[in-house]
């Protein structure tokens, strides 16, 4: 074999491997090309809702509660419709510490009730709300007379409440037909966005006077673990981030 025929053969050799490396590389792209239209399809199965990443359905039944519940975009407008024409006790109505006339509920929604009473162990914060809304209040639950309520209100206060048994024991003494008892929702997306894991720090957002979350089951449980009171309704609340129970006595 003279010089040129060699170099013809190390010419073809060369182009051979390029040929090879070229097809692994076209391979490889279309395999990755594949992947990435896979997880793009998941995705939108996701997002879309036809996918959930839970895994209740492995799970042993005792685990799972499955709670049905309605849902509520704006929170001020139910409690209206739920309070309209009523007489109203409403819970932790003065807003402490964070008292603002503009947006107080029990400012609010006494343009609208028959008459709201309201409860609340802050005595400075009903004197204050007293100015705004001059009807009855209470500090202590014995003071709460055995007057006829259509409704008894206790928005965000369960969360921060010492005894939590004691606390539902004594709403529930509470001669009202219905009852709406509100709580955060420690699931909501809101919620999940709140916190951040740092090397050495658990970083939170939250209100400071604050003893726990809820999810829907664990407030109707504690509801119906600690009162005499039946829960009828779930609703999710502003997007999620409340949890609020409609309950009757039982």
């Amino acid at each position: 074999m003279n010089t040129t025929e060699s170099s013809v053969e190390v010419v073809k050799a060369i182009n051979l491997g390029v040929k090879r490396d070229i097809y692994r590389i076209i391979f490889k792209l279309i395999k990755m090309k594949n992947k990435l239209y896979k997880a793009k399809q998941k995705f939108k199965k996701y997002i879309k809702g036809g996918k959930k990443h839970h895994h209740y359905e492995s799970s042993n039944e005792f685990w799972v509660q499955k709670m049905p519940y309605k849902n509520i975009e704006v929170r001020l407008d139910f409690f209206i419709s739920e309070c309209k024409n009523k007489d109203v006790l409403h819970f932790g109505c003065t807003d402490w510490p964070v008292f603002n006339s503009n947006n107080n509920l029990h400012i609010q929604l006494s343009e609208h009730t028959k008459s709201i009473d309201g409860f609340d162990i802050d005595e400075e914060g009903i004197e204050n709300l007293r100015k705004f809304v001059n009807q009855d209040y209470f500090s202590k639950y014995n003071d709460i007379p055995d007057k006829k309520y259509d409704v008894c209100l206790v928005p965000e206060t369960i969360e921060h409440v010492d005894n939590v048994e004691i606390f539902l024991k004594n709403v529930s003494r509470v001669n009202a037909s219905k009852f709406f008892i509100t709580g955060p929702n420690c699931f909501s997306k809101e919620r999940l966005n709140n916190f951040i894991i740092e090397k050495d720090h658990f970083i939170e957002i939250v209100h400071p006077d604050h003893n726990c979350w809820y999810s829907p089951y664990t407030l109707k449980n504690q509801i119906e673990k600690y009162s005499s009171l039946k829960v009828t309704n779930i609703y999710l609340l502003e997007n999620g981030g409340m949890i609020c129970c409609e309950a009757v006595k039982k």
